[in-house]
């Protein structure tokens, strides 16, 4: 499903420049809007947006509440779907469980030799990570020697 977002660039640009600006010509912007060829209404798609920044969004209209409540009226699902998004923002243990589990569905979790090298990848990007000097940040230093000794003890105790 593809949402769009329809946005009157007009009235976006009114708002920010009322009394016009200035470039080497001074420019109304009513006036550049009035004989402008195109109509400034652009649709965005939201995913497309989303997915730019690596993010998703989970979109809810009315109907949803509607479904589950046939006796409300839209304005009343409106009102309800409101006092919902503050809980829809938290990442509750159900999403988290979701999470892990479609993870684990599409990426199965390392094991054997294969598990130790994801282990030793991910501590050579944690040193890759660290300031080139110790001392603007020891703890990072400490947290990464001491990966570095578990990971000697299980090659101990192999």
């Amino acid at each position: 499903m593809t949402t769009t977002l329809e946005i009157d660039l007009a009235d976006i640009l009114e708002d920010k420049y009322p009394h016009g600006f200035h470039a080497p010509a001074d420019i109304d912007i009513s006036t550049f809007l009035e004989f402008a060829d195109d109509d400034w209404m652009h649709q965005i798609d939201i995913e497309e947006l989303l997915a730019d920044k690596r993010l998703i969004g989970i979109i809810l209209n009315v109907q949803i509440v509607l479904d589950e409540r046939p006796d409300l009226d839209d304005e009343q699902a409106w009102n309800v779907l409101q006092a919902c998004e503050s809980h829809f923002e938290q990442v509750i243990d159900p999403m988290r469980a979701t999470i892990r589990q479609v993870a684990d569905d599409l990426f199965p979790k390392l094991t054997g030799k294969a598990a130790l090298r994801m282990q030793l990848a991910q501590v050579e990007r944690a040193i890759d990570d660290l300031p080139e000097d110790e001392s603007t940040d020891p703890a990072a230093y400490g947290s990464v020697g001491a990966k570095l000794a578990t990971l000697a003890t299980l090659a101990k105790g192999a």
